[in-house]
């Protein structure tokens, strides 16, 4: 039964036992005063009296109702107590009936305060049941989920890193430059090679193959990774000069502001 259930039933017990001891309260109190004046006791006493024996029930009922929702049973004074309120209630409301020896009377005025007795006795009974109810297992245990399976990362795998491998430097080949020989105007006599690129050679030579190097030179970018002697070699031939004499015109234009 769900848990809702029983409370809900403690609940009604409760209200419904607290109406029956009001409205008993309330019949009792005409018949205590009647019979209470009828012995010498004068008002208000009178009027106190099914009061006293009520509010005494009523502490008795309240404090079963608060032991019996924690599960616990009252003592033997408790039930005493109540007992005891019980029957004087009941000996309150039928003692003139029973002096006047009607039956139906005696009846009429034993129910109400017989059947209140009869239900708080009965109420810790019904709430020490009810929580029962709340605390008994269900037949099929609830199912347990199982835990979810953890998520497999694939392992990505490695990647050599690549190794860097230097390039050995070209070796230069140095490419000999013929030397032009012919007769010496004016001598008749003929001269041996000669580099034009040279100290020796005539001057409109050298200045021709010095400019040409010169722009070769400026087009070459800036950040070109080659040495002076690799780039000697590379434009000596495209400007007809040695590389030696190539590697010297570099140097003395980088002296001069020419950029690499």
């Amino acid at each position: 039964m769900a848990g809702g259930v029983p409370r809900r039933l403690g609940r009604a017990l409760d209200a419904g036992l607290w109406l029956v001891a009001g409205l008993v309260a309330v019949y009792s109190l005409a018949n205590v005063h009647t019979a209470a004046r009828g012995h010498g006791t004068a008002d208000p006493q009178a009027w106190l009296l099914a009061p006293i024996v009520d509010i005494a029930l009523f502490v008795s009922i309240t404090a079963d109702a608060a032991l019996s929702r924690h599960g616990e049973r009252p003592d033997g004074w408790a039930t005493g107590l109540r007992w005891f309120c019980g029957i004087a209630t009941w000996t309150l409301n039928v003692w003139d009936a029973a002096a006047s020896g009607d039956p139906g009377a005696i009846v009429a005025h034993s129910i109400p305060p017989v059947v209140l007795v009869l239900l708080a006795e009965a109420a810790p009974r019904y709430r020490q049941r009810f929580a029962a109810l709340t605390t008994v297992p269900t037949s099929t245990p609830p199912a347990v989920a199982a835990p979810e399976p953890s998520p497999t990362v694939a392992l990505e795998p490695a990647v050599p890193e690549p190794s860097v491998v230097v390039a050995p430097e070209p070796s230069t080949a140095v490419v000999p430059v013929p030397r032009p020989t012919g007769p010496r105007r004016g001598t008749g006599t003929t001269i041996g090679p000669r580099d034009t690129g040279g100290t020796g050679g005539t001057g409109g030579a050298r200045g021709t193959g010095r400019r040409d190097l010169a722009r070769k030179l400026a087009a070459v970018p800036a950040d070109d990774p080659r040495s002076d002697r690799q780039l000697a070699a590379d434009l000596a031939a495209a400007v007809g000069l040695s590389p030696t004499t190539a590697r010297r015109y570099i140097t003395e234009l980088r002296q001069s502001g020419v950029p690499a």
